[in-house]
């Protein structure tokens, strides 16, 4: 790094930390003055003094979740529920050490990762008085609940959501992760660099699928390459006609890679059909985000596949953040797993709708709609820096590049390499 460049860095960071202390220290100032005839005990440590608010029974507050306990993102679903657990703790501890006298709790259902799954958790949690909801985690769910929570000024907050279609300003869908329209680039780069000049992109007929597909083509071919779309449908119970077919189109055009835009249970079947594949073996494979985390993918016949096609893929991750990295240290000692591909977005969704309730006063979806863009901009956590733009989605998104290989304790995800402003840095 040269020197100007550094001095910038530095600057950015002095910058966020100071908006930091300012921000939560006028909201501790605001949160910690109680009304008139209401006890305060003040308590001091040789290097803090800490003013605790004696209030009665606590205010509590509800956040509706409606995630993929079931489904093709089973997976993600599964170790979301834990991340649920330890980011309502986490916030509940934040809030109790302010001196508020605030609880929060969370409603969490199962949407089966469909779209008609997700509208009905929404608007059963809206029934119920819920104005906050995480999720759900894909964008064709996210597409089929917008029309509703717009509507009800019911407020979302989506950590996996990455569709560019749904990049609209001003509505009630914020998400704490980039949209595709970056993650294709990061991944068209990484498959260029690679070596690869013409590929099938095999993907998802679907909100997600169907946009990131467009942006990695549109990326691919500036750089120089050539990229065949080829889209399956969803909801299969077998692919494996799909992969015939896919096959034969590589073999057809003479492809020498292969993109898949996939979630768990598809991406998994695929490739298990794929591994006995001649054709398919002969080629590089790359993927997006959806697939990580995939105990299928751990296998040992599939990693040998891995192995043999230099599989590589992408997924929104802030890999140098050392809070990133103290929160996936805790999640894996208390669980006994990793973090899957959007854990750390979801657990900052939790911290952004804690905080924005109880910044907007009332629990009103339009009053907290208005100021999750101010919560976010002052918060730095386990995703990175939260900022949002224009569209409500964040801002600064960077991605590790991963693959499945041997560990200490077996076959698993390990993160090889990291893609930043346009540039990939390996190790």
């Amino acid at each position: 790094m040269n020197r100007r460049r550094a001095q910038a860095t530095s600057k950015l960071i002095v910058m966020l930390v100071v908006g930091l202390v300012i921000g939560f220290g006028a909201t501790y100032a605001y949160y910690a003055s109680a009304p008139a005839g209401v006890t305060k005990t003040v308590t001091k440590t040789e290097t803090t003094t800490k003013t605790v608010t004696a209030v009665g029974a606590a205010k509590e507050y509800t956040i509706g979740f409606t995630i993929p306990l079931t489904g093709e993102l089973t997976a993600i679903g599964t170790n979301w529920k834990n991340t649920i657990e330890m980011a309502m703790e986490d916030l509940n501890e934040d809030v109790a050490s302010y001196g508020l006298n605030v609880k929060f709790k969370a409603v969490v259902l199962d949407d089966k990762t469909t779209p008609e799954g997700a509208l009905k958790n929404v608007q059963t949690l809206y029934q119920s008085g819920i104005k906050v909801i995480i999720g759900p985690a894909a964008s064709a769910q996210v597409k089929a609940i917008k029309s509703f929570v717009d509507e009800n000024h019911v407020v979302i907050i989506s950590p996996s959501s990455t569709a560019p279609t749904l990049a609209i300003p001003d509505d009630y869908i914020f998400r704490t992760v980039g949209s595709d329209a970056i993650q294709a680039r990061a991944l068209a780069t990484l498959a260029y660099e690679q070596g690869v000049r013409k590929v099938v992109v095999f993907h998802r007929d679907d909100e997600y699928g169907v946009a990131f597909g467009n942006f990695f083509k549109k990326y691919f071919e500036e750089m120089g390459g050539t990229a065949v779309d080829m889209k399956y449908a969803v909801g299969l119970p077998d692919y494996a006609s799909e992969v015939a077919q896919l096959s034969a189109k590589v073999k057809e055009i003479g492809a020498d890679g292969i993109v898949i835009i996939t979630f768990d249970t598809d991406g998994a079947n695929i490739l298990s059909h794929a591994k006995d594949d001649p054709v398919l073996c002969s080629v590089r494979w790359f993927s997006a985000e959806g697939i990580h985390g995939t105990p299928e993918l751990t296998k040992p016949e599939i990693v040998e596949f891995i192995n043999k096609t230099g599989f590589y893929g992408t997924r929104p991750l802030f890999r140098e953040n050392p809070i990133y990295k103290q929160f996936a240290s805790r999640f894996e000692e208390r669980y006994g797993i990793k973090p899957v591909v959007f854990t750390s977005n979801l657990y900052d969704a939790v911290q952004l709708a804690g905080w924005a309730i109880l910044k907007a006063e009332e629990y009103d979806g339009a009053a907290i709609k208005e100021v999750v863009p101010e919560v976010a901009m002052r918060h730095y956590g386990a995703s990175g820096w939260c900022i949002l733009d224009e569209a409500g989605d964040k801002l600064m998104q960077d991605y590790a590049i991963w693959t499945v290989g041997s560990t200490p304790t077996g076959y698993d995800y390990v993160d090889v390499a990291s893609y930043s402003g346009g540039t990939i840095s390996w190790g």
